[in-house]
């Protein structure tokens, strides 16, 4: 691309389940300056929340087809819950065939979660799901079978009928659950699971208060798909309480 031109420093491509409002808004706020993010819905009919998260995966190479010929980095799959439902050697192993085959990157939310803890050197997890507790419970469970220990595992909203009602949920009310469910936690790394729950301004905030890092499925999806794009990352440099991206932080107002 030529100087001034949008996405002059790369573009990423982004999958995001269909009623999903909140990926590709602090994608948005994660980006440096002049990388570009295209996203593209992942859509299914089912009325049932475990099949849709599921149906998401299965026609995820027609779905990815919609970008056309457009040219893209690297490609995030902003859903977490299908990982946790079909298991992680299902999913990789259809994702590196994936890969292999539209010659870029296609990138779990999972995936990227996983290498940012091995990044950050941890072995125990908080964890956080706002979802209902049998998605919490098929997340604790990948988290133990990849080898974490997960010292504690809460749900905001544990009886919740359908998936999409995170979207609903208030952010600052979850941050605060966080922070008193956590004050006494000890772990390597605190983790809220789910790409639709707004997560940044919970980041910023208990970042400064908690002694671990403080990860959620979007921060850790962006962070993967630079890294696997090849983008420098000087712009988003981390910090001692954002050791992933930092900078970001007065990007969460225009949101």
């Amino acid at each position: 691309m030529s100087e001034g031109d949008y996405g002059r420093h790369g573009v990423l491509g982004l999958a995001t389940p269909q009623a999903n409002p909140t990926a590709e808004t602090e994608f948005r706020a994660l980006m440096p300056d002049g990388v570009a993010c295209a996203t593209v819905r992942m859509v299914s009919a089912a009325p049932d929340p475990a099949t849709r998260l599921r149906g998401y995966f299965h026609d995820i190479a027609p779905t990815l087809d919609r970008f056309d010929t457009l040219p893209l980095q690297a490609i995030g799959l902003a859903c977490t819950g299908s990982s946790y439902l079909l298991g992680h050697e299902a999913v990789e192993a259809q994702l590196g065939e994936l890969s292999a085959t539209r010659g870029q990157p296609v990138i779990s939310a999972a995936a990227a979660i996983e290498r940012a803890l091995a990044y950050l050197g941890a072995t125990t997890l908080a964890l956080m799901c706002p979802y209902p507790d049998w998605l919490l419970t098929a997340a604790e469970q990948h988290w133990r079978a990849r080898g974490y220990d997960v010292v504690d595992q809460f749900s905001l909203n544990p009886d919740q009928g359908d998936t999409r009602d995170i979207y609903r949920l208030s952010p600052a009310a979850a941050a605060e659950k966080m922070q008193v469910r956590w004050r006494d936690i000890r772990a390597d790394a605190y983790l809220i699971t789910g790409t639709g729950l707004a997560t940044l301004r919970a980041i910023a905030q208990l970042s400064a208060s908690l002694p671990g890092p403080v990860l959620s499925s979007n921060l850790c999806l962006a962070w993967a798909s630079l890294q696997g794009a090849g983008i420098d990352l000087a712009e988003r440099a981390p910090t001692s309480s954002l050791p992933l991206l930092g900078g970001w932080e007065h990007e969460i107002e225009r949101l």
